[in-house]
């Protein structure tokens, strides 16, 4: 699989994996670090800088999403015992 390819794939497995308790977390730190270790030039071509953009900007809200499961997680079971 090409690389922007694979960051687009990632993004989305983040988002949907944070609906099991956060794990998407790993699929969307994985595809922001590829999307950044890829040149991103102006010689570059546009499809390729389209799906690393896309990519990078599904993979930053899944990753929000599961920093937010996370912290719903944390604060329930805290709640809960105290």
């Amino acid at each position: 699989m090409k690389r922007h390819t694979r960051v687009v794939w990632l993004g989305y497995a983040s988002v949907v994996l944070a609906i099991v308790w956060g794990i998407g977390i790993v699929p969307a730190l994985y595809a922001i670090r590829t999307a950044k270790a890829h040149p991103l030039g102006a010689g570059a071509d546009p499809r390729i800088q389209r799906d690393l953009r896309g990519g990078l900007l599904i993979a930053r809200a899944g990753l929000v999403l599961n920093i937010v499961v996370l912290a719903v997680i944390v604060w329930s079971l805290i709640s809960t015992h105290l």
